[in-house]
């Protein structure tokens, strides 16, 4: 009987809610395991700071007065950071989305190399799709016409996309495992279940 729960389990896929709840819980700590290498770059660096990252954000859209390396744009860093985690969010939920599709097994080994695959395509995206848009990606990575003017070196971001696509895979598998995430199947598996017959007293 376990075993054809089990099974059962395997066939339902999360809700659109399951997909929306998880997407977004792993996008977002998707998004502090890339911005973990990159503040830590920042902050140990003379010259940098520490928040450059959601300054980055903020000026890469609206103009690079809203970045600094000398001193803290608090505006630009709180508006960075809401864009950052929209954009984190979005991001888990396409890759909880795409897993869905798939109905991977919740595996260690499957969520190392899903998450190093979505590490390759996410930075393929960013890096080569999403910043050439404007300013030619500054200031996250140095441009042509200030050399200077960059949030942190390549490898960095290779580290922190990296750790991200892990971060997401594995808080998917994690989480799609968690009955919380699955009330649909909690209820199938108590409609599969035999019912007893009542027999009349003798």
């Amino acid at each position: 009987m376990d075993t054809l729960h089990s099974d059962a389990r395997e066939e339902h896929g999360l809700s659109s809610r399951g997909i929306l709840a998880v997407g977004v819980t792993a996008g977002l700590l998707g998004g502090i395991a890339l911005a973990v290498p990159v503040v830590i770059w920042d902050w140990v660096r003379t010259g940098q700071r520490a928040l450059e990252l959601p300054m980055a954000v903020t000026s890469w859209l609206f103009g690079l007065d809203h970045f600094s390396h000398d001193e803290n744009l608090w505006g630009s860093i709180v508006v960075g950071a809401i864009l950052l985690a929209v954009y984190w969010a979005v991001s888990g939920i396409a890759f909880t989305a795409v897993a869905e599709r798939v109905r991977p097994p919740l595996q260690t080994a499957w969520a190392i190399v899903a998450g190093a695959a979505w590490s390759f395509a996410s930075f393929i995206f960013f890096w080569y799709m999403l910043l050439p848009i404007a300013r030619d990606g500054a200031p996250f990575r140095a441009a042509p016409f200030d050399p200077l003017l960059y949030t942190a070196p390549n490898w960095v971001w290779i580290l922190g996309f990296t750790l991200s696509g892990l971060a997401i895979a594995g808080s998917y598998a994690a989480l799609r495992g968690s009955p919380a995430f699955r009330p649909e199947e909690r209820r199938a598996d108590r409609v599969d279940e035999p019912r007893t017959r009542l027999h009349p007293a003798a």
